[in-house]
């Protein structure tokens, strides 16, 4: 009898716990911010691809999607595409995206060449990473995306994957 309830006891936890697990997982819904945010763009340094330092301040004025990722990443493989898209429908209404990839340049270089990526990519390994960490990426996410408005202003952060709509439901408000 002793036996029996303790199963009963283990197995409604564990469902307790798999049922805590699998909302958390699936609960992929971005932070939409306020307008009255105070969160505001950080200026930073870091390479693109040849090697020459870019400044972040240089796309100042502009709607501005800056983009974490990794090579190894899934999701950041799934939603690149995407962005692909989104920039060739958007760069001339004064949008940039700015990949900034976690990896080694290398690997970075052959994977934007093959999918063919057209907006602007910075390499930055564990710097990148304390970029992000600037823009409250405090759980060290990937992809982990914000929007940032011609103001400065962080509209939008988004830990996991955006999807196509969703993006351009919050970069079009902001043109």
């Amino acid at each position: 009898m002793k036996t029996s309830i303790i199963v009963l006891i283990t197995v409604a936890i564990l469902l307790f716990a798999f049922d805590y697990i699998l909302k958390s997982v699936n609960d992929d819904e971005p932070e939409v911010i306020s307008k009255s945010h105070s969160l505001k763009r950080q200026d930073f340094s870091l390479p693109d691809l040849s090697g020459q330092q870019q400044q972040f301040s240089q796309w100042n004025n502009k709607v501005v999607l800056l983009n974490f990722w990794a090579t190894w990443c899934p999701p950041c493989r799934r939603e690149m595409p995407d962005f692909i898209e989104v920039y060739k429908q958007y760069k001339d209404k004064d949008f940039v995206i700015i990949g900034v990839g976690v990896d080694d340049q290398t690997r970075i270089a052959q994977f934007v060449k093959t999918l063919g990526v057209n907006y602007p990519i910075l390499v930055g390994g564990q710097t990148a990473m304390q970029v992000s960490y600037q823009y409250c990426n405090v759980s060290g996410a990937l992809p982990y995306s914000i929007l940032i408005d011609k103001h400065g202003i962080i509209r939008y952060r988004a830990g996991g994957l955006i999807s196509k709509q969703k993006l351009i439901n919050q970069i079009e408000p902001l043109l």
